[in-house]
């Protein structure tokens, strides 16, 4: 799925306004499906979230300068692109904007994300663009979504927009029923989902018979262009397990190879050339009489020589014929030489082939087996089936394409790795990294260096917490100075390091408790006490403002109270 991107932002704690509840956890139950369920690697997916840890050296803080930046530079020119975005939206000027956590009303122009030109940006990077907006408006004006809506059905890109006029709470806070709605929707078409699939799905899912507990839920609403409207939103997926057609095919192959060669003249009715037969040597036969000739006078050296019979004569003229019967010998041997060592061949290239049939069934099952434990996407799994691989010896059959699944295998134990990084699971992270074998170099070498990074992040990491389970330790009920100390450790963490944002939710909440300890104290007369107490709250928590109200108040009924 290298031409899928998918960014998915969540937004709770903003530095000027109401908190939320649920987008922080909306925005990793998207990252989660995909990452987990849908297994597409980390580096194609991007988190940002009140607290979702950096990759690398990059923070993943959703301000505006780190959002913009983040998508400028992780989108590439991709078929498939998917942006979720959970948090507050206004309209300004007559042009809606998103608010990242350190946008001023003050100062929108230059602090919010205008939605024209995210779209434009967007749209540039991506042939398929889906963008869900879960927004809620602080303003309270209504006048926020229509703008969008309009961009989107003048770009024709598809949409799913929901917006809220005042701030609700879901069960737990767990994420948005929106964000609830779509990862069912997800698990339930998979890699077939359309738009038009989830416009009926939503409709039902959101409808007022299933949200009786949820009035201030509004059905989202989906702009559909119609091009697009049953066209999949992913891209298709790449089978894990066991492609059973593909071994087929392949057993077939084989079969099909070793049948031809084996239906050459079976070795039951092979028919040789019949060999010439041996010429039959003369033979001088000497108990055969000589034959009586006259012998002429005149010639007295002629009758000095013996008379020669007709069998004499016969076997001079076959000893004449020997020599080409000799060379037809010759001529027989050979071919029947070369047909003896063509039928060894024959039943060598049988043996051979059904050794390496076997062998190609062997290797096969290991990796089949292998990829079988697959069925479950998990770092262990993965190097159960590297494991099988390696049984397949070098110079044998399948051994390129076992060493090319070891290292995707190896691959995806360092994907997982890294999606467990991102949301800050380091103990998992170092948990799987430490399966990715060494058989790939350079693989094995950026885990090496993940691992030594994650080990040191997550030392960081429980340093801190130990540090915030200190600082909770200090609290005594109803004592506003234990509060306070509590806070001034808790203000140790740096806004870079890990934690950071947990500790930040602690000090808001007990700056919280001193104030309402402190109108408690005011309720009972005690004035000056309530006037300490609440001194003690923070001036850089959301509280502090109203704080001073109350102090300044107090004060002027103290000093009534003197006179």
């Amino acid at each position: 799925m290298n031409n899928f991107r998918a960014i998915s932002i969540g937004i709770e704690d903003y530095l000027h306004y109401q908190p939320l509840t649920g987008s922080e956890n909306s925005a990793q139950a998207l990252y989660r499906y995909f990452f987990e369920e849908a297994n597409i690697p980390p580096h194609q997916l991007l988190l940002l979230t009140d607290t979702s840890p950096s990759p690398g050296k990059r923070s993943t803080y959703p301000n505006r300068d780190n959002i913009l930046q983040w998508i400028n530079d992780s989108l590439i020119k991709v078929e498939y692109c998917w942006f979720f975005f959970q948090g507050y939206g206004i309209n300004y000027q007559g042009e809606d904007y998103l608010l990242p956590i350190d946008s001023n009303l003050n100062s929108i122009s230059q602090t919010a994300i205008k939605v024209r030109s995210l779209f434009d940006r967007l749209q540039s990077k991506s042939q398929n663009l889906l963008i869900i907006l879960d927004l809620q408006n602080p303003l309270k004006d209504g006048k926020l979504g229509q703008m969008t809506l309009d961009i989107a059905q003048k770009k024709e890109i598809s949409l799913i927009f929901s917006c809220r006029s005042h701030v609700y709470q879901s069960i737990s806070a767990e994420k948005s029923i929106l964000m609830s709605a779509l990862t069912e929707a997800l698990r339930y078409y998979s890699h077939h989902v359309t738009l038009h699939k989830l416009d009926s799905y939503l409709k039902e899912r959101l409808s007022s018979s299933h949200q009786k507990n949820f009035p201030a839920i509004a059905l989202p609403i989906i702009i559909s262009p119609e091009k697009v409207r049953h066209q999949p939103l992913l891209p298709t997926a790449k089978k894990q397990v066991v492609n059973s057609q593909e071994n087929r095919n392949l057993s077939f192959k084989i079969q099909e190879k070793f049948t031809q060669t084996s239906t050459k003249t079976p070795t039951s009715t092979l028919i040789l050339p019949k060999l010439p037969q041996p010429p039959l040597k003369p033979q001088l036969s000497l108990n055969v009489p000589l034959t009586e000739t006259k012998i002429k006078p005149s010639s007295p050296a002629v009758s000095s020589l013996p008379s020669v019979s007709s069998t004499s004569i016969k076997s001079t003229q076959t000893s004449q014929k020997s020599p080409i019967k000799k060379y037809l010998l010759w001529i027989g041997g050979i071919l029947g030489a070369t047909v003896v060592l063509w039928w060894m061949s024959l039943k060598i290239r049988q043996h051979l082939n059904t050794i390496n049939y076997q062998k190609i069934q062997e290797n096969q099952q290991i990796l089949d087996y292998g990829k079988i434990s697959l069925s479950v996407q998990q770092a262990s799994q993965y190097n159960k089936a590297i494991n099988y691989a390696r049984q397949i010896q070098p110079h044998t059959a399948l051994y390129q394409q076992a060493q090319d699944k070891i290292n995707q295998w190896s691959q995806m134990i360092l994907d997982i790795a890294q999606g467990r990084a991102i949301i800050g699971d380091f103990q998992g992270a170092i948990a799987a990294v430490k399966l990715v074998p060494p058989d790939n170099p350079k693989l094995y070498e950026l885990a090496q260096q993940s691992l030594k990074e994650w080990q040191h992040l997550s030392q960081k990491q429980q340093d801190n917490q130990v540090l915030i389970e200190v600082a909770l330790s200090l609290i005594k009920p109803n004592q506003a100075s234990s509060y306070n100390r509590a806070i001034r450790l808790l203000k140790h963490l740096d806004k870079k390091e890990l934690g950071y944002h947990h500790a930040r939710k602690l000090i808001e909440q007990l700056s919280k408790n001193i104030y309402q300890l402190a109108q408690t104290r005011a309720k009972e007369g005690q004035l000056i006490l309530a006037i300490e107490t609440i001194e003690l709250v923070p001036n850089d928590t959301q509280v502090y403002p109203i704080a001073q109200e109350a102090k300044i108040n107090w004060q002027q009924r103290l000093n009534r109270s003197s006179n």
